[in-house]
């Protein structure tokens, strides 16, 4: 088989890329999950009132962190799973 780029694989080689593909498809997706759940937390621990606020600025700030983090490698999981469609 002939990708757009006259390179050739065999069947090995594309159930090796399906497979990988599927994983990254996984990841991405357990991603965005993990995201939306660190969003709810983070509207609930700006909501709480209980906390002193340097407590509450803490835990935003590590709640921003993680955040920013797990998008990251979304981010980075969506563009290589983007490029690897591209190739097949």
């Amino acid at each position: 088989m002939e990708d757009g780029n006259g390179i050739f694989y065999n069947h090995q080689e594309i159930e090796t890329l399906q497979k990988q593909h599927e994983e990254k498809t996984i990841r991405i997706r357990d991603l965005k999950r993990q995201i939306e759940a660190l969003k709810l937390h983070l509207a609930k621990t700006k909501m709480k009132k209980n906390s002193s606020r340097d407590e509450r600025r803490e835990a935003f700030n590590e709640l921003c962190e993680k955040y920013h983090s797990l998008r990251n490698e979304y981010n980075a999981l969506l563009s290589e799973s983007s490029r690897e469609q591209r190739l097949i």
